[in-house]
């Protein structure tokens, strides 16, 4: 049964020609239609994973977008999983029908979807600041948006921009929210990853080990080959989110070391990964959260990654003890076979009316 736990917790309590190439066509002058662009990215320059600096984007355009070529339209950031990439919302989750039958219904306003790519060879940059892995945050919030506001008829302002994401990229928007404040007004967080160090996040997962006893580029290239998702992904997160750059291959600074194969923490260096995430970021950005038009965050209880559902209901739970406004949404499902159609149902229209219509 689905339950939708309404945390407004607190509001209880407080009571062109366009640009690109065009990869679906509409089927009717009633559809929109998706392009792709490339996207000039310089706060990836430098990243030590060999990443590329010109990445790749979707674009949904809604019907009108040919058609009344004064308008401008609010825009909505959509953020992919770790070893994902934008084919999965036009593929999979076919979120350019899913738009077309909202917009037709007038349950959503004509928006917008920016759809970008934020891969590497671990799978992802979690969309954050790294020198490792590249200035990821800074390229979705600053080069991605100056672009897209350049190229396209939007409203380039704060309470008419949104981010949503699944998983890594759940993650990533509030990551974005609580790191680059002013840039978005509503934000939706879908089964969201790494909010806290718990389950299979935690060092009892032998994935961490795995990575950790890493010492060659040959090690890597067999985690890749044996497709060890864990340990590879274990690589991406420490690429992230190490503070300081260590020895090639891997470069990530793991906050522990391996005493006959075994974990050992380093106090100091786990307690400052420990204020990397999330939960524990909740109070300093309180005052930027609660000025949010919206913020929500889902998770299915089924979810195969055990470390997200407790993490995502102790972040509300931090939320809503800092008195910040939310939306918990907590349903049956695993941590895919909900995606598009709480996207469709719940979601896009909720961030949809949220966002200003006009300059």
């Amino acid at each position: 049964m689905v339950r939708l736990l309404s945390a407004l917790v607190l509001l209880a309590a407080l009571n062109f020609g366009t640009p690109g190439v065009s990869v679906a066509q509409s089927s009717s002058d009633a559809d929109g239609r998706v392009v792709e662009i490339e996207v000039p990215a310089p706060a990836l320059v430098g990243n030590l994973l060999g990443t590329s600096d010109i990445q790749d984007a979707a674009v949904y355009l809604p019907p009108s977008y040919e058609s009344e070529l004064d308008r401008r339209y609010p825009v909505i950031y959509l953020l992919h999983g770790i070893f994902d990439d934008y084919g999965v919302w036009l593929k999979i989750e076919e979120v350019a029908a899913r738009l077309d039958r909202l917009i037709a219904a007038e349950a959503i306003p004509e928006v917008l979807v920016v759809m970008p790519n934020a891969g590497n060879k671990y799978g992802g940059g979690y969309y954050r600041n790294s020198s490792i892995s590249g200035k990821w945050a800074d390229y979705i919030t600053d080069d991605l948006v100056d672009h897209v506001d350049a190229k396209f008829r939007t409203i380039a302002s704060e309470e008419s921009r949104a981010v949503v994401g699944h998983s890594m990229g759940g993650y990533g928007a509030l990551h974005l929210a609580i790191s680059h404040p002013g840039v978005y007004s509503v934000v939706w967080a879908m089964s969201p990853c790494c909010l806290a160090a718990t389950d299979d996040f935690g060092f009892g997962n032998d994935a961490w080990k795995r990575a950790a006893s890493v010492e060659s580029q040959e090690d890597i290239e067999n985690l890749l080959a044996n497709q060890d998702f864990f340990a590879v992904a274990v690589l991406g997160i420490m690429s992230a989110f190490s503070t300081e750059v260590g020895e090639p291959p891997v470069y990530a600074d793991f906050p522990f070391d391996m005493v006959r194969g075994e974990v050992v923490l380093d106090e100091a260096a786990y307690d400052q990964y420990l204020d990397s995430l999330p939960i524990r970021q909740v109070r300093a950005a309180r005052d930027d959260l609660r000025n949010l038009r919206g913020l929500g965050i889902g998770v299915g209880l089924s979810d195969q990654f055990l470390h997200i559902p407790p993490g995502t209901i102790a972040f509300s739970q931090r939320l809503g003890s800092e008195r910040i406004p939310h939306l918990l949404d907590v349903y049956d499902g695993d941590h895919r076979q909900e995606v598009g159609d709480r996207l469709e149902t719940l979601i896009l229209p909720w961030v949809g009316a949220r966002l200003t219509l006009a300059d």
